[in-house]
């Protein structure tokens, strides 16, 4: 099991919605990916707070070439 301190932020996305198109993509390539952030209200979050995404530490340098070509999935792809 992937410990806490083993995840590593990867992306800040700008919005839970571009986080999970990022997580998405990550998932893809077979590469873990977690979406932390804060929020008071998830309508806030998904509107007006940054997202991180995370990948464990052993992912970390695949996961920035992956990210690197800019090519992230459609919001059609993203799990329900």
């Amino acid at each position: 099991m992937i410990s806490p301190e083993d995840w590593v932020l990867v992306y800040e996305a700008g919005n839970v919605i571009e986080g999970q198109m990022v997580q998405a993509r990550l998932e893809q390539e077979g590469i873990p990916a977690r979406l932390r952030y804060e929020a008071i209200h998830t309508l806030i979050a998904s509107t007006f707070h940054r997202v991180e995404v995370l990948v464990p530490a052993e992912w970390a340098e695949r996961a920035q070439e992956i990210l690197s070509t800019g090519a992230l999935p459609s919001e059609s792809d993203l799990p329900d």
